[in-house]
């Protein structure tokens, strides 16, 4: 997993691309571009965070939680691997950039997530435990296999 690109919101989030294409068979690819982006579980307790979902939040994620959209592509030709990328970042920004830079997404997202939370905590510790995991920044190599990314697969290539 390698970060594309960084793109600074109007609401003064950011929104991160990061590159989890990896070869399948020959020259074809798997294409995945997933963007996320980091909101920050604030500290002060107020009337719109104040339920147990946002401490749990708080506890298992520390400072923020992730927005994620994952978006895939499957048995791409090698050489068509970064227009399915740009495609795919055009295609994510016409139909979720006006959501994400809203002034109140961030506190929109924190509040549905913690209702969420407080909800499958009901249902038991593994229903919990995956929405925690959705919401965790995602490590490089976390949701891809080593040398994983276009420009990765080049720099192996051309040595």
């Amino acid at each position: 997993m390698k970060l594309l690109e960084v793109m600074e919101l109007s609401n003064g989030l950011r929104v991160e691309f990061w590159d989890e294409s990896r070869p399948v068979a020959g020259d074809r690819w798997y294409v995945g571009l997933r963007a996320v982006v980091p909101v920050r579980i604030p500290l002060e307790r107020t009337s719109h965070n104040s339920g147990e979902g946002i401490l749990m939040m708080r506890e298992a994620l520390g400072e923020e939680a992730c927005y994620q959209r994952l978006m895939e592509r499957h048995f791409i030709p090698r050489d068509e691997v970064p227009s399915a990328l740009g495609e795919m970042k055009e295609n994510f920004l016409a139909n979720s950039l006006g959501y994400l830079s809203h002034e109140q997404f961030p506190k929109r997202f924190l509040v549905a997530k913690s209702r969420e939370l407080e909800k499958r905590k009901a249902l038991g510790g593994d229903y919990l435990h995956k929405l925690l995991e959705e919401l965790r920044r995602p490590e490089p190599g976390q949701h891809s296999s080593p040398g994983s990314g276009i420009e990765e697969q080049e720099e192996k290539t051309a040595s």
